[in-house]
């Protein structure tokens, strides 16, 4: 059984990016969501508490003991580890937990959402010490398949290597989810259909009523964004869903053939590899168990499932979304070259807004005059007071076919800096 989800937050870290994940697997946002940068939660969290990637935290908040940790998450079947995309500490902390397991003497399986099941030849390679780590982006083709950069996850498979551990795609074959999005399961050639789940597993039903919600307001900023863009004499900057369909029907469907695909390649990798399996996944997969946890819940009734997910300081973690966290700021490396950090209000920065830490070299961000050390106070129309904001201007942005607007406070100037989008690599999950 997996830990206790007791009660409903309003915070959802990482849903921002999981729901514009799934809203692109049926093309309101194909073109947009691998660069658009991550969402923090609907309600903006306090720095990290002081400790390192490297503690876990009880729910409670406090730290778990090395004993306690080989107790409860190293005698698990199955750890979900939650994450926001971006976000680097948060693998930091990934890696982490699958260094402590290996010193706890269990040597997992690595399952990672991020590669599609018609990948795993090359993780075989990998697995027979026939690639190295660094062989791995391009025999994976990552750039063009996940969207995000290697350097995030490598020290994930560093973790593998070192300790010889067998990793496993868990992803549906690119392209596939958009497709079933876009036409329906039932649309598919018999050859595509048979590469997806037999029954996709529906989702709980107070999940379906979050992703309504979610699914509302990301409609309606994109619809506005396409008024934006037709009252200047602009095409759709992406296609839209068949005539007819139900767009949140789909969008659910998209959810739980996620969910579905990735439970059924864990309960895969478990048997092939008789042993426990971690699986990477984003925090909207993992938290409260509703994602992957509830669909091996139904596959391997008897198997203790464990969740972990970031938690970004400031109060408690919230109990109802796992039963373990890691402590990570909130953190963004963004395809546009930019990472940020949410700073909160403290003394003497009242409006402290988005910190921009590091400005990747000749990258869209660099060469639109971003500087490490600026303060981001306004992202389009929107005031930086978290990364959610930055993540709805850029969809906006994007949608419209405009550049990504930021209002830049440095050395008591305030300067407005405008970074071209672009089209990115196609998201393929």
């Amino acid at each position: 059984m997996h830990a206790p989800h007791r009660t409903r937050a309003a915070t959802r870290c990482g849903r921002g990016r999981e729901i514009s994940r799934a809203l692109a697997a049926f093309a309101l946002a194909a073109l947009l969501a691998p660069a658009l940068p991550g969402c923090a939660g609907k309600t903006p969290r306090s720095a990290a508490a002081p400790v390192s990637p490297e503690t876990l935290l009880a729910a409670s908040g406090a730290p778990l003991s090395p004993a306690a940790f080989a107790a409860d998450i190293a005698r698990a079947d199955y750890i979900l580890l939650g994450e926001e995309h971006p976000n680097p500490c948060d693998h930091e902390a990934q890696a982490a937990v699958v260094r402590r397991l290996a010193a706890a003497g269990v040597r997992p399986a690595v399952g990672f959402e991020m590669i599609t099941a018609d990948r795993q030849p090359a993780l075989d390679a990998f697995n027979a010490g026939k690639l190295a780590v660094a062989d791995l982006p391009r025999a994976l083709d990552w750039q063009h398949t996940w969207g995000y950069p290697f350097a995030l996850y490598a020290p994930i498979f560093e973790a593998a290597r070192e300790y010889g551990l067998p990793v496993f795609a868990l992803n549906a074959p690119q392209g596939l989810a958009r497709k079933v999005g876009r036409t329906g399961l039932d649309a598919l050639p018999p050859k595509e259909r048979a590469a997806l789940p037999g029954q996709l597993l529906p989702p709980d039903p107070a999940q379906v009523e979050e992703l309504r919600e979610l699914f509302a307001s990301h409609s309606a900023m994109f619809e506005k964004a396409a008024a934006a863009a037709k009252a200047k004499g602009r095409k759709p900057a992406m296609p839209q869903p068949d005539a007819g369909r139900d767009r949140f029907a789909d969008f659910v469907a998209v959810q739980s053939l996620w969910d579905t695909q990735m439970a059924q390649r864990a309960l895969y990798a478990h048997a092939v590899a008789g042993r426990p399996v971690v699986v990477i996944a984003g925090g909207g997969h993992v938290e409260r168990g509703w994602g992957i946890a509830r669909r091996l819940s139904a596959y391997d009734p008897k198997a203790r499932i464990v969740t972990v997910m970031p938690h970004r300081g400031g109060d408690a973690p919230d109990a109802a979304l796992a039963g373990y966290f890691y402590a990570c700021p909130a953190m963004h490396n963004s395809r546009l070259g930019m990472t940020l950090s949410h700073e909160p209000p403290g003394p003497g920065r009242p409006d402290a807004g988005l910190l921009v830490t590091a400005v990747a070299p000749d990258s869209p961000a660099a060469r639109a005059g971003l500087l490490a050390g600026d303060a981001v106070t306004a992202a389009g129309t929107h005031a930086a007071a978290s990364l959610a904001a930055l993540h709805t201007a850029a969809i906006e942005a994007a949608k419209a076919g405009e550049p990504l607007r930021l209002t830049v406070s440095r050395a008591g100037e305030t300067l407005d800096i405008s970074i071209p989008l672009g089209a990115p690599a196609s998201p393929g999950k």
